[in-house]
């Protein structure tokens, strides 16, 4: 049960505010993303990108020899603005750090896949070119596939850019000098982790918002999950089913900043060990006021 008021917005704002401003942005310290940005092929230093298929080394699949870039920044959520139906804006990031530095019309695959279905990035996560449609990026949630699913892009600041079951999540905008990346995210339960249901399996329910958070499906940070009382940085770094918070707010928190624990409902017997409560989260979402977090109820 709730062992007292201790409520998201006192205890939880500062690292969420954090985290989000990071999450799918920066990738795990483990990962080692320079396997994705090309090597050089001789001893002048030229780069060449990863094999496409045709031969010109390219990465967009055309055989043209270009690099499918063609620069000129655009409106992620304006329809048609490249103004050329071979191409899409997309965000881009000239190293692969998987921050965007700008939005750029990139080649629009010649055979887009379908949303819900499979997608793929071509060099590396942030190279502009995939194969989703006009509208959409590939979120990446398979560092070494370089494999994810479709987001729509959506206006930031307008809920109603959005189906309803779907919350328009502005990724990025606490980055200095990153570009802004809106995206439409699946609505989800933490307490059922049902992201899986809605199409994207392996992706956790998250809060978006430190205050009456709503709760939107996410990617992993990385191939290998943060455990119950891990260390966490990013809001999706742990495991399907837990929580990245303050590591002072949970005992027997191994992590030094952050520490990742389960959810909890509130109304239900207490399930949290290590002394931890099921702690509200104050979420006022309809079917959703009753999750909490196993923290210190101290």
């Amino acid at each position: 049960m709730c062992a007292r008021g201790w409520t998201w917005s006192s205890r939880l704002l500062a690292v969420f505010a954090c985290v989000w401003a990071l999450a799918c942005g920066t990738p795990d310290a483990d990962e080692g993303v320079a396997e994705h940005s090309g090597e050089s092929s001789n001893a002048t230093g030229s780069e060449t990108h990863a094999g496409d298929g045709d031969g010109d080394g390219d990465g967009d699949g055309d055989g043209d020899g270009d690099d499918g870039n063609t620069g000129g920044e655009c409106q992620l959520y304006a329809a048609n603005d490249c103004m050329d139906p071979m191409l899409k804006c997309m965000p881009w990031s000239e190293k692969p750090d998987r921050i965007p530095d700008s939005t750029k019309c990139c080649a629009l695959s010649g055979s887009p896949v379908s949303l819900g279905d499979r997608c793929e990035v071509q060099d590396y996560d942030g190279s502009c070119l995939d194969n989703c449609p006009e509208g959409t990026m590939c979120v990446v949630d398979s560092l070494d596939e370089l494999e994810g699913y479709c987001q729509v892009f959506c206006e930031a600041g307008n809920a109603d850019s959005c189906p309803p079951q779907e919350i328009c999540k502005a990724f990025f905008e606490m980055i200095e000098q990153a570009e802004t990346v809106p995206l439409c995210m699946a609505r989800c339960d933490p307490l059922i982790q049902d992201c899986a249901g809605k199409g994207r399996p392996g992706w956790s329910c998250l809060p978006e918002g430190a205050l009456a958070p709503s709760f939107l499906c996410m990617p992993p940070a990385s191939s290998t999950p943060k455990l119950e009382y891990d260390g966490c940085l990013l809001a999706n770094d742990c495991a399907v089913g837990l929580a990245c918070v303050p590591a002072s707010e949970v005992l027997g928190c191994t992590g030094l900043f952050n520490c990742c624990t389960r959810y909890c409902d509130v109304t239900e017997p207490d399930v949290c060990d290590m002394g931890n409560a099921c702690i509200d989260l104050d979420s006022d979402v309809p079917g959703l006021e009753n999750v909490g977090v196993c923290a210190d109820p101290v």
